[in-house]
């Protein structure tokens, strides 16, 4: 053998030797995949504890109402509409809700509570049909005040509920005793969750549902 030949012989690649596109990937594939579904599941599973519990809520928030913390359950309250029977949002089409709670004549400082609700439903456009408003009392209305109230307020409905049962439904929240009037902003899920009053103006209104219609799903 000539010494070209060895030195040919000597710097050939090893046909033994894994070359690196042949490595093993499972065990990175999986790997990279546990990471990707870790970083979408963590992120909403500590904003739902939150949301819902309050633990850990910044007190920097750029909402405009006041967060009701922890969010309350509108199932566990029993709302009846005109006709006396429940109502049951589960078994309704999922949309955000402004229930105004006012006081048995709905006069006054509730009646402007509820223009101001109504005003910023008009100002949604095409995206009202998202929302929807109920006026919330402790017992039926007159037939009078029913009706002169829904003909300023064409696309509102009226339910009761027992006051005494709404105020233990919120005393293990940051809104115990809830001024009246004042309108809980209620999630698709029935959750209430945001609390308006008359020291809040349309346009704060407006720029939260707004930003809660733009990153909540839509059926």
């Amino acid at each position: 053998m000539t010494e070209q030949t060895q030195i040919e012989s000597d710097v050939q690649p090893d046909s033994r030797q894994e070359s690196p596109s042949t490595a093993p990937r499972g065990g990175l594939s999986r790997l990279a995949g546990m990471s990707v579904v870790a970083s979408v599941a963590l992120p909403m599973l500590a904003a739902y504890i939150i949301f819902y519990t309050g633990v850990g809520m910044p007190t920097d928030t750029v909402n405009q109402g006041e967060l009701l913390t922890p969010a309350q359950d509108l199932a566990e309250i029993n709302l009846l509409a005109d006709d006396g029977n429940a109502v049951v949002l589960a078994t309704q089409e999922p949309k955000w809700r402004y229930l105004i709670v006012g006081g048995e004549n709905c006069a006054g400082e509730c009646e402007k509570l509820l223009y101001t609700t109504r005003q910023v439903h008009i100002r949604l456009g095409e995206k009202s049909r998202r929302v929807e408003r109920l006026l919330v009392t402790g017992t039926p209305l007159t037939e009078l005040r029913h009706s002169i109230l829904a003909d300023q307020h064409p696309k509102l409905r009226f339910t009761t509920t027992d006051q005494q049962k709404l105020d233990e439904w919120l005393a293990d929240s940051d809104h115990a005793e809830l001024k009246r009037p004042s309108a809980l902003l209620v999630d698709q899920q029935g959750y209430a969750m945001m609390v308006y009053d008359n020291t809040h103006n349309g346009n704060q209104l407006l720029k939260d549902i707004k930003r809660l219609l733009k990153y909540s799903y839509e059926k």
